[in-house]
């Protein structure tokens, strides 16, 4: 799919601009002013629209995307909160781990996909639908481990190289999630390509540490607050250590990406700005991934949306999934509005998200019919089911 966008505005180093982009084999071809139409070139108009670049989601749990929220919280650590809710012989539990494991991971790229995000660093044990050239967003593959808890021999899956290791660390408030840094690091296992996921019980001294062995973080506060009550505050160590922002799944986190987005705003310690950064920038750095930006010879992975507030940064803590113009993944439309998918004559299936009309790529309706014959209706409480139909 070869098209042009004309007219659309987006951010930069230099500072928000307006402009065409060219798009060619999936990739940024050209950026100008005033460019012209080519031969077998779609056209499609872009006045008061932003112009994002895929999303990072830093932390999912791509095929637990079909639960409500589980639990009686508030819990002190994330065994209490394992202890009380796996229960695999009752409900919601049994009727979804019946639904195909390729469904529910094709719900959790959805998921992601409806926020504009185009990769995920999913964990969990890889499955070879990630791989899939049509999986609805990028799923990266990286070192991990569930926790010190759940793991006899952590330091095992820990790499030999400098990639990417992730764990979730003190998913709690009291004294066992606190004492999880200083065991990470007794057993060696403190170190540059560790990133902790959560770290909501973090001291004095275990923020030296993290400083230290310059570790990161993912930060997921809707699945914090869900849980614990409170999140790591994250305006004493911002601009200290690096942290990127997670989703989790929606068994304690949100719908969508953009509802972590605004929970992450609305926290009060961070800004629209830093919020950016934290799904773009770090979490490329952290993770080893090429940085998202709107450049010629990059990947056309980005996504378009209206400008509801004139400031761009602002604009995107305000966008809702159904207001999404089109969602891009190498070049190809997957998500976005009935008019986008027709002028760029993309193949697809109609849908509603949050009662609005809308296209995918995906027959999400058959989709769910599926999932329903096995969950035996379950999946009626699942935040995402009710945005989508």
């Amino acid at each position: 799919m070869n098209f042009l966008l004309k007219n659309i505005s987006w951010k930069n180093e230099q500072g928000q601009i307006t402009a065409d982009v060219r798009v060619k084999n999936g990739i940024v071809a050209e950026i100008g002013n005033d460019l012209t139409l080519q031969k077998k070139e779609i056209y499609y108009a872009c006045e008061s629209h932003f112009l994002y670049p895929g999303l990072i989601n830093s932390h999912d749990h791509l095929e637990m995307n079909l639960y409500p929220l589980v639990g009686n919280p508030p819990y002190q650590n994330y065994t209490e909160w394992a202890k009380d809710i796996y229960k695999p012989r009752e409900s919601p539990v049994k009727e979804i781990e019946r639904v195909d494991i390729e469904d529910r991971l094709l719900w959790g790229g959805i998921k992601n996909l409806i926020s504009g995000v185009t990769t995920v660093i999913h964990h969990n044990p890889w499955h070879r639908a990630l791989s899939k050239k049509k999986f609805p967003v990028r799923v990266v593959e990286t070192a991990w481990a569930h926790s010190l808890a759940y793991e006899k021999n952590v330091e095992k899956k820990f790499p030999k190289t400098k990639s990417p290791f992730a764990i979730h660390a003190a998913e709690g408030v009291d004294t066992l999630a606190q004492e999880e840094i200083s065991k990470l690091h007794d057993l060696g296992l403190l170190k540059q390509n560790t990133v902790l996921i959560h770290a909501v019980g973090l001291n004095e001294g275990n923020v030296k540490l993290i400083r230290e062995s310059k570790a990161a973080i993912v930060w997921c506060p809707s699945s914090n607050l869900f849980m614990f009550g409170k999140t790591l505050p994250l305006n004493e160590i911002i601009g200290k250590i690096k942290v990127a922002l997670g989703s989790d799944a929606t068994m304690t986190g949100p719908a969508t990406f953009l509802d972590e987005i605004r929970v992450a705003w609305r926290s009060g310690y961070v800004t629209a700005k830093e919020i950016c950064a934290m799904v773009t920038s770090i979490p490329a750095e952290i993770f080893q991934l090429e940085i998202p930006s709107i450049q010629v010879g990059k990947p056309a992975d980005f996504w378009i949306a209206p400008a509801k507030d004139e400031a761009y940064l602002d604009n995107l803590i305000k966008i809702e999934s159904s207001e999404i113009s089109g969602v891009f993944v190498n070049g190809e439309i997957r998500y976005g509005n009935l008019d986008v998918a027709k002028s760029l004559e993309a193949k697809g299936f109609g849908i509603d998200v949050q009662g609005q009309g809308k296209w995918c790529a995906y027959d999400i309706r058959k989709l769910k019919k599926r999932i329903e014959a096995k969950s035996k209706g379950v999946c009626g409480e699942n935040s995402l089911w009710k945005k989508i139909s």
